[in-house]
């Protein structure tokens, strides 16, 4: 029995550390030789020959077992290699403990079974199975031992032999071992697909972006299943869109970061995603026109696999030259939808096993796949978007700005009046509108600048040197304060306080007409709470208004109602037309852990 592949071979021990395994066996170890001696002492008859003797070797095996087991549970590391070791040593004391102790009738050979279940819990079929062999060697040579030789009629006098015990004793032995490696090897493969599917969930990240992610799955497929080649097909139903991935091995030796990637056209998209035979399945072909491929499909709650023959498109016999090619879908309904194909790749000792591990390998990483999919949408909409307000805040305010002067310029141009306090004046009015829009375009470029803050210690820093930049840049009279003590609020929510204060002082320059400007930020351990507030004209309402008084009356601030619903703070503004305004922001530690 062996793995479908060297890549599960090599996850086969994932999670059972040697110094793990040997542990658990030292302790078993322990307890069967302390048992060996309890159960000796409360029956005197065993054992009936050689009792110094056998009582000897049981006393320095238990010595023996307890020192493993306390040198095992203080190392920090142990190797396979003394795993191995130990191994020989157990065959060896019990080969020991037996053969003094009346040989093949032994009381002690549970002893050897102990080592035969070691084995399992070491290894696999090949190393219990080979335990096992060893240890029939040893009991026949034992029995050979006890059968002849001019000591049979002293040491070993009742021990006698049976040839049909000594068959069934052997037969024993053989046949647990074999059960057990059986067992064992099953347990093992197992545990091997869980840790390579928990491993290519690990595969799609969002910094490698879709089509890294996508590379990366290629990868671990073709190195896991030994295939030839893989492709990977992806349809975007929301853009219309249909890519293919291809990744060989050749790509795969040379280190090639990225699969080539081709864009489908409705021909193409047929040939690739057609309406296949199931959510998995297998195909052999001879590349014969009209002859068909062999199919073996899974069907759905059912582990053995659907036998078919069928026509695969053309298209997809001349990609590329294979002999077999294992399909299976994946993807997110309504979303999108996607398949992937094994090209030639290695034939496993249960076909069923490796197309329905296919299958659930997919299953996991679909969702994985799904994030990186949908963030790379969500990232492209919010990209869109912000350039539509980027574009809008040009188009509204420096665009016209710029149609205005050059309007102001040609008037001048053509004016008569060119006595020096015109002159004097009409400068001095464009200046003022060139430096009005050099702030607008700054204010736009500091929104778009990415904001260091890594922790809420730094949002009292970041708005103090936002205010003081306010301050030098437009003249108008603003301070910052902060009292209280620790903030108390994830990262996210602080770096929309910083966005909100970034639009609370823009609005503030272009339609408040105020002279001055006070932040305040305060915060305990419960709560934050920021003030925005200017003697200004106000907004077009009278009064104290909640956030959702606002909208029912459609007045304040859009983006910082938004932004504020996006931080999870309860938003008030009060308003007094030609006194001034105040926004006031409070966010909760509670809303923050919710």
């Amino acid at each position: 029995m062996r793995l479908t592949s060297p890549f599960l071979q090599s996850y086969r021990f994932v999670g059972r550390p040697p110094v793990q395994l040997e542990r658990v066996l030292a302790v078993g170890r322990a307890f069967l030789t302390a048992s060996a001696l309890v159960a000796i002492y409360l029956d005197p008859t065993e054992p009936a020959r050689l009792r110094a003797i056998t009582y000897s070797v049981l006393l320095a095996y238990a010595l023996y077992s307890l020192v493993v087991l306390a040198y095992v549970h203080r190392a920090a590391r142990l190797t396979p290699g003394h795993g191995r070791v130990l191994h020989g040593l157990d065959i060896a004391w019990t080969s020991a403990l037996t053969v003094v102790s009346e040989g093949p009738v032994s009381p002690f050979f549970l002893f050897f079974l102990f080592v035969v279940v070691a084995a399992a819990y070491r290894g696999g079929f090949r190393e219990t199975a080979g335990t096992a062999v060893i240890i029939a060697a040893v009991f026949l040579v034992e029995t050979a031992i006890a059968a002849a030789g001019p000591w049979n009629s002293t040491w070993l006098a009742s021990s006698g032999f049976e040839l049909n015990r000594t068959i069934l004793r052997v037969a024993y032995l053989l046949l647990t071992g074999v059960l057990l490696g059986y067992l064992a090897e099953q347990e093992k493969q197992s545990r091997a697909e869980l840790a390579a599917i928990a491993d290519a969930t690990r595969q799609p990240r969002v910094d490698l972006g879709l089509g890294g992610s996508v590379t990366a799955v290629a990868r671990m497929l073709l190195s896991t299943f030994g295939a030839s080649a893989v492709s990977v097909v992806v349809d975007d139903h929301d853009n219309r869109r249909s890519l293919l991935w291809r990744f060989d091995r050749s790509m795969a030796a040379k280190e090639q970061p990225r699969a080539r990637r081709v864009d489908l056209n409705a021909d193409e998209q047929s040939t690739w995603l057609f309406k296949d035979f199931g959510h998995a399945w297998r195909a052999t072909t001879n590349h014969v026109p009209g002859a068909g491929a062999d199919l073996r499909v899974i069907d759905p709650g059912v582990w053995p696999l659907r036998r078919l023959r069928a026509e695969l498109p053309a298209g997809l016999l001349s990609a590329q030259p294979f002999e077999t090619v294992t399909a299976v879908n994946m993807g997110l309904p309504g979303e999108w939808h996607g398949r992937i194909y094994l090209f030639d790749a290695l034939q496993a000792d249960s076909p069923e096993r490796s197309l329905h591990f296919l299958e659930a390998l997919t299953e996991h990483v679909t969702p994985a796949l799904t994030n990186v999919f949908l963030l790379r949408r969500l990232r492209a909409r919010a990209g869109a978007a912000e350039r539509a307000r980027v574009a809008r805040e040009l188009h509204d305010g420096a665009i016209q700005a710029l149609f205005g002067i050059e309007m102001k310029l040609e008037a001048f141009r053509r004016s008569t009046d060119r006595s020096p306090s015109v002159v004097d004046r009409e400068i001095g009015e464009t200046q003022d509108l060139i430096r009005r829009e050099v702030l607008s375009l700054r204010e736009l470029m500091q929104a778009l600048r990415p904001i260091e803050l890594e922790g809420t210690e730094q949002l009292p820093d970041v708005l103090a040197g936002l205010v003081e930049r306010f301050r030098r840049d437009t003249g108008i009279s603003a301070r910052f304060v902060a009292t209280g003590g620790r903030l108390a609020m994830a990262p996210k929510k602080a770096l929309e306080l910083v966005r909100i204060v970034q639009e609370a002082l823009a609005n503030v320059r272009r339609h408040s007409h105020a002279m001055n400007v006070l932040v305040s930020l305060a915060g305990d351990d419960g709560a934050c709470r920021l003030v925005i507030e200017d003697d200004g004209c106000g907004f077009e309402f009278e009064g104290r208004l909640s956030a959702q008084e606002l909208d029912a009356s459609r007045v304040g601030p859009a983006i910082i109602k938004e932004r504020a619903r996006m931080a999870g703070a309860q938003l008030t503004v009060e308003s007094t037309r030609g006194v001034g305004a105040r926004l006031e922001l409070a966010i909760r530690e509670e809303s923050d852990h919710g």
